[in-house]
């Protein structure tokens, strides 16, 4: 839970980073690690359209290395910033795709961080843990609509095994039903059709059940910074309201205006906004809400109430180690290993026939490979031994 200010003595500072289907975002908190009540003292988000290097499966190389270097930035910001802990979570956009086994490999090598994976119960009750004010509301159910999942918070219920988390988001229906960026009035048919038989199948409430809605998450932050301006732009009041946020849906379908708006607003979300703006209008539709709010915090800010209290366990960063890394158990980068000399006096004998055996077939020696060749034999023996050794171990 988080809070505007604490009194007590025992204050540390703590982060979380999430790595997302967007970006990667941070938020650092101070507060006390007993009671899990912080207040967020700094947030920065890093986008990255990482459905641009997704296949349907799995995220490319090049789309990984983002990832990477946008989480050597945030971790950097957060030591620079004096955290004590800090942890990197992950959801169900990135913890669903076929190759994360390579993902989290290639970002412990590179950064020494290991992954927390947040199942999709415990992702919404931390949604429902950073949002408790909003229990004075009346009637409260929490919508956060992530890349590949969505979760409701019913506030009349706080046990976590109550939290509901649909097994699709924008990212998977897209896939599925699009062709191209925004859907063609016979997939959103069919995408509405999917949304209504899995709300059913959930025993999702229908009217009369709640009256305020609490977006939560950064895609629901671009779809509701997209009405806005499409609010804006149609010379309207801005009140979040199911009807005009029904007209806005319709525009964002139909309109040759809508990927100029988009990118104004929310580029790197463009792949999963349209989608998204579909899944909120059903749901608001089904619910018929009379209130409709947006919230600032989410899923970081309630594991960070969690794992500091011990609610929740998760593998902190080492912010003393150094970046870039490669554990001591893994093969360094290519680069290093071409610039390790292997030659020695050892294998003098065996260079000279090299030599003969070049000589017969009329090949020659360039001025390089024998100035290498030189330089090499000029090491001692005992340290060329120890070098072989050690390169072995490496390769091992």
């Amino acid at each position: 839970m988080f809070r505007a200010s604490t009194a007590r003595r025992d204050i540390m500072k703590c982060a979380v980073i999430d790595m997302s289907s967007t970006g990667v975002s941070t938020v650092i908190a101070e507060g006390d690690k007993a009671t899990g009540i912080f207040e967020a003292v700094y947030k920065e988000r890093i986008n990255i359209a990482v459905a641009d290097y997704f296949d349907g499966r799995s995220i490319g190389a090049r789309g990984i290395e983002k990832l990477i270097d946008a989480l050597i930035t945030a971790r950097s910001t957060v030591k620079a910033m004096g955290a004590e802990e800090c942890y990197v979570i992950s959801t169900a956009a990135l913890r669903n795709i076929d190759n994360i086994e390579e993902v989290a490999v290639k970002i412990r090598k590179r950064t020494g961080i290991v992954i927390n994976y947040l199942d999709g119960v415990t992702e919404a009750y931390c949604d429902f843990m950073s949002n408790r004010k909003y229990a004075a509301y009346d009637r409260v159910v929490l919508i956060d609509i992530g890349g590949g999942s969505v979760e409701l918070c019913d506030f009349s219920k706080d046990s976590k095994d109550e939290m509901v988390c649909l097994d699709f988001g924008p990212i998977k229906l897209r896939n599925k039903y699009v062709a191209d960026i925004f859907p063609t009035d016979e997939e959103a048919k069919r995408i509405k059709k999917f949304l209504r038989k899995k709300s059913d199948d959930a025993k999702l409430a229908g009217k009369g059940k709640f009256s305020t809605a609490v977006l939560v998450g950064s895609i629901n932050d671009a779809v509701y910074a997209t009405f806005r301006e499409y609010c804006e732009l149609k010379k309207t009041n801005t009140d979040f309201t199911y009807d005009k946020f029904k007209k806005f849906a319709g525009w964002l379908m139909e309109s040759p205006d809508r990927t100029r708006l988009v990118m104004k607003t929310a580029p790197e979300k463009i792949h999963v906004l349209p989608v998204a703006t579909l899944i909120l209008k059903e749901l608001l539709k089904r619910f018929k809400l009379d209130n409709i709010v947006v919230s600032d915090s989410g899923v970081k800010e309630g594991y960070l109430s969690l794992v500091a209290s011990g609610r929740e366990q998760g593998i902190p960063v080492n912010l003393d180690m150094s970046v870039p890394h490669y554990g001591f158990d893994e093969p360094e980068p290519e680069k290093s290993k071409k610039n390790k000399p292997t030659a020695n006096k050892k294998s003098d004998k065996k260079s000279g026939g090299k030599k003969q055996s070049d000589a017969k077939t009329g090949k020659k020696k360039s001025n390089g490979e024998k100035q290498a060749t030189e330089k090499a034999a000029a090491k001692s023996p005992e340290k060329s031994a120890k070098r072989t050794v050690k390169t072995e171990a490496e390769g091992k």
